[in-house]
């Protein structure tokens, strides 16, 4: 874990329990399978933090909110997944998002695993758990996976 996911994560430590309250809004809805991308396999990297940004940057469910905003909502979800487990953290988001939302964060989660090259066997479990956690038909995440693994292609490729 690099000293800035570090710091991200140790700035949430000690707020168990604060994640879960109410109903869950469509912005941390989204956000839940996405943040539990990035710490599907324990670490939080750099570039998975700067992929959330980037996701936060350019989708339009987030295009009003500030940086600080986003990261609230980064650590907002950091804490729901620790109350509430992976699973069920992606359950809930997916009570709270239309099949058409449920996909969205399903892609942005997917580019999260991409996003450093590579797709240890602890993000590929969850890739496949994710898509029954969010009720996506399974065929169409696949192709879904697919395009985003073609996205990440180096120049090289």
């Amino acid at each position: 874990m690099s000293a800035t996911a570090g710091a991200v994560k140790g700035l949430f430590a000690g707020l168990r329990g604060k994640g879960v309250s109410g109903e869950l809004d469509t912005q941390i809805a989204v956000m839940l399978p996405i943040v539990a991308a990035m710490v599907a396999d324990g670490m939080v990297e750099d570039e998975e933090l700067a992929q959330i940004h980037a996701v936060c940057d350019f989708s339009p469910i987030y295009e009003r909110n500030s940086l600080t905003q986003n990261e609230m909502l980064v650590g907002r979800a950091i804490r729901i997944i620790d109350d509430l487990g992976l699973e069920n953290a992606c359950r809930a988001a997916r009570e709270q998002l239309s099949r058409a939302l449920c996909e969205t964060a399903f892609v942005h989660a997917v580019r999260v695993i991409f996003c450093d090259g590579y797709v240890g066997q602890l993000e590929r479990e969850v890739v496949e758990q994710m898509i029954g956690w969010l009720e996506i038909d399974r065929d169409r995440a696949r192709m879904m996976t697919e395009v985003v693994s073609i996205m990440q292609h180096s120049a090289s490729a």
